[in-house]
C-alpha cells in the first residue's frame, strides 16, 4: 500500500499468522521456521537506520496477528509511519480504539457496487457489511484509504469509486489494476482517473498502481549514481529497492514477495537486517542495477505503454537466475 508523502522507503512485513506476541523458550524449533517477533522488531529498527520510513504489514489479514501492536509501536518509536490493508474481518470498537494508536493509514478494500450494496441479516454471528466497518473506522477517526482492485468487468466502476470513497470519508482512492487488462483497457482506466483526479482535486487523493513509458519511478541513467551513493551509504537503499520485502519464513527480498532467490539478500534467521544489506550492496546490487536499467529502457520503448514494472523485473531476475543456475554459477 502507498501513502503519497514525499520520499517513501517502505518496509512490507509478512508475519507469520500464527505468530505470537510472547514465544516460550520450549517453541525454539518452531521459532526457527516462523519468523517470530523479536527478529522483526530488530528488522524495524534496523530497516529504520537504513533509512526506511513506513512500515506496511502484508498479509492475508494483518488484523488477526496478535504481534501487529508491538510491531507498530516499534515503527513508531523509529519514526516510521504504518499501514495495512483489512479485507473482511469484522471490525469492533475495542479493537479500532488500539488500532488507533498504531496505524496511520488503513486500508479497506472495496470490490465494487455490489460488495457496497449488499445487505445481511442482522442475527447473531451475520456478517458485518462493508457500510458497518466503514461507519466504525469513520467513528474511530483512523485515516482510511478505499482499495479498490480494477478488473475489465469493473472498470465502469471506477467513477463510482471515486464518489464512493468521497462520500465515505476515506483520504485516498487506491486502484490497483489487474494484470490481465489490455493496454488499451489500462490507457482507458488511466484516463479516467486522470479526470478523476482534477475532479477531486482537494476533496481525495487518487493513485493509479501502474506505471507507464512517461512516469518511470527512475531513469536507466540515474542507477549508477544510486549504486555509488549506496557503496558509500547504505541509507540510500530504499531509494531504488523500495518495498523492501520481509517474508514470512525470514527471506528479505527486494521489491516484491518471492523475487528470484539470487537477489534475496538472505535470511533474518541467519543474520540481522544491517549485515545482510551490506552484502548485498556488495555483491548483488551491481548485477540488480543492470537488470533494473534494462527493464526500464524496455519498459519506455515497448508497444504498449503500460506495465506491471516489478514483474518486469521478476521475470528479468528470473531468466538471470535460471541461466546462471545452469552455468552452475
Amino acid at each position: 500500500m502507498n501513502l503519497l508523502i514525499p520520499d517513501v522507503r517502505i518496509l512490507e512485513v509478512h508475519p507469520c499468522p500464527t505468530l505470537q506476541s510472547h514465544s516460550p523458550i520450549s517453541s525454539l524449533v518452531e521459532e526457527r521456521k516462523e519468523l517470530g517477533v523479536p527478529l522483526l522488531l530488530r528488522a524495524i529498527r534496523d530497516a529504520a537506520n537504513l533509512g526506511y520510513n513506513f512500515l506496511n504489514v502484508a498479509g492475508d489479514e494483518p488484523l488477526s496477528n496478535p504481534a501487529l501492536p508491538a510491531l507498530c509501536r516499534e515503527a513508531h518509536q523509529r519514526g516510521m509511519l504504518t499501514s495495512m490493508i483489512t479485507c473482511r474481518r469484522p471490525l469492533t470498537a475495542p479493537q479500532l480504539e488500539w488500532l488507533r494508536f498504531s496505524i496511520d493509514l488503513l486500508g479497506v478494500e472495496v470490490t465494487g457496487k455490489a460488495q457496497a450494496t449488499r445487505r445481511t441479516s442482522r442475527s447473531k454471528g451475520a456478517a458485518q457489511t462493508l457500510e458497518e466497518r466503514l461507519s466504525r473506522i469513520r467513528q474511530s477517526g483512523i485515516p482510511f484509504a478505499v482499495v479498490f482492485p480494477l478488473h475489465a468487468n469493473s472498470l465502469s466502476e471506477l467513477e463510482w469509486a471515486a464518489e464512493y470513497a468521497m462520500a465515505q470519508g476515506a483520504a485516498m482512492l487506491q486502484v490497483r489494476p489487474d494484470p490481465a487488462l489490455t493496454d488499451e483497457q489500462m490507457a482507458t482506466a488511466w484516463m479516467m482517473v486522470e479526470c478523476l483526479c482534477d475532479l477531486q482535486r482537494g476533496k481525495l487523493v487518487i493513485h493509479f498502481d501502474a506505471v507507464n513509458r512517461y512516469s518511470l519511478p527512475t531513469e536507466p541513467e540515474d542507477l549508477a549514481s544510486w549504486h555509488r551513493d549506496l557503496e558509500r551509504e547504505s541509507r540510500y537503499l530504499g531509494e531504488v529497492v523500495s518495498p523492501l520485502v520481509i517474508e514470512d519464513d525470514g527471506t528479505v527480498s527486494p521489491l516484491r514477495y518471492g523475487f528470484p532467490r539470487h537477489f534475496a539478500f538472505g535470511n533474518l534467521h541467519s543474520e540481522q537486517l544491517t549485515d545482510l544489506a551490506a552484502r548485498w550492496i556488495d555483491l548483488r546490487a551491481g548485477l540488480f542495477c543492470e537488470i533494473y536499467g534494462k527493464v526500464l529502457r524496455q519498459a519506455r520503448t515497448a508497444d504498449h505503454m503500460f506495465g506491471d514494472l516489478h514483474q518486469m523485473l521478476l521475470q528479468e531476475a528470473g531468466e538471470i537466475e535460471i541461466g546462471r543456475s545452469a552455468a552452475g554459477c
